[in-house]
């Protein structure tokens, strides 16, 4: 674990490990239905996206920080 926090960052990590639980949970349905009548597909496809919106809006941060110094300067 401290490997991928190294090469990725806490919160890339983190955001993986949210879209990793929303997609156990979807792929979990059929068995939650059948076991616990609990309908979890939709909870874990927003999970999910929550998870990989966090993810895109941490790409975009960086790009802006990446270039905060270089707009306008030739």
């Amino acid at each position: 674990m401290k490997k991928l926090v190294r090469k990725f960052g806490k919160y890339n990590v983190a955001t993986f490990i949210i879209m990793g639980v929303g997609l156990i949970l979807f792929l979990l349905t059929p068995l939650l239905i059948w076991l616990f009548e609990i309908d979890s597909d939709i909870v874990g496809f927003l999970i999910f996206l929550t998870g990989l919106a966090m993810w895109v809006v941490g790409l975009i941060v960086r790009k802006v920080r990446s270039n905060k110094g270089g707009v306008g300067q030739r």
